[in-house]
């Protein structure tokens, strides 16, 4: 026969740590379960686990696709892509209409820029063909320009005006950086010969007139062409940013340039 009758002794417990009556498993001072039941009371489920897994699942894939559209979004604006790059290698890269001397990487980015051109803005690139008559990589930071030296601070290239030839400093070459290569290299560089081919037109016009407002058309011909071949956002904003206010401090490196010509 079964005894049916609540057990209830004196013991000491576990929780409080006092020697009292433990009573219905419960101790009487602070209420601690002596008991343990491995079963859920009646009514409640056993913990769902594999819908938990399910849940977490769902969760993580929808943090994933979060993260790679704004990783994506963002590689798109910057131009931190190879799309166009792969594209122009797949096409085959067009032969220099001019020389162009430097580094191997440095020779590969200037074709580069060159079959941009030569793909999306034909016209541009017959006119750089037409008033670039070479291309050398030039990192010193001084030039020496009719017995008079030059600081180049800031500056990405610069031109000859009467011999056509561009000389492309750090920045114009690596613009991401040295062992880098991006679409936003390509599309910079690009702009930066169609820049400097603008100068050389001026100076053919006569309309060379320096500092500021020469800076401006020039920027204002490589924008117009970016613009239309599809540049990185990012790019297209920074240049933006200088026809809007070509005065501001930031852009001071021109001006500087241009100063020492005038002492």
């Amino acid at each position: 026969m079964e005894d049916h009758r609540e057990d209830t002794f004196f013991g000491r417990c576990p929780n409080c740590g006092k020697f009292t009556l433990i009573q219905h498993n419960l101790c009487t001072r602070c209420g601690f379960s002596l008991a343990w039941d491995p079963y859920p009371p009646p009514g409640e489920k056993p913990f769902p686990l594999p819908h938990m897994l399910v849940r977490v699942a769902a969760f993580l894939g929808a943090l994933a696709f979060v993260l790679y559209f704004t990783l994506y979004t963002f590689s798109t604006f910057e131009g931190y892509s190879r799309e166009t790059i792969a594209q122009l290698e797949q096409t085959g890269l067009v032969a220099a209409p001019m020389p162009v001397n430097g580094p191997p990487d440095v020779v590969k980015r200037v074709k580069l820029a060159l079959t941009l051109l030569h793909n999306r803005a034909p016209h541009y690139y017959d006119r750089v063909a037409a008033q670039v008559t070479s291309i050398s990589f030039a990192p010193e930071g001084r030039l020496v320009s009719e017995g008079r030296t030059l600081r180049l601070t800031g500056v990405a290239a610069y031109t000859d005006t009467t011999s056509g030839r561009v000389s492309l400093r750090i920045p114009a070459a690596y613009l991401t950086g040295p062992g880098e290569l991006y679409d936003r290299d390509i599309f910079y560089l690009a702009g930066v010969l169609v820049h400097e081919m603008r100068h050389r037109e001026l100076a053919q016009a006569g309309l060379n007139v320096g500092g500021a407002a020469e800076e401006y058309e020039c920027e204002s011909t490589a924008y117009q062409m970016l613009k239309g071949i599809g540049a990185p956002r990012a790019l297209l904003r920074s240049l933006e940013q200088f026809l809007q206010n070509p005065h501001h401090p930031r852009y001071r490196a021109w001006e500087r340039f241009y100063g020492q010509m005038e002492q």
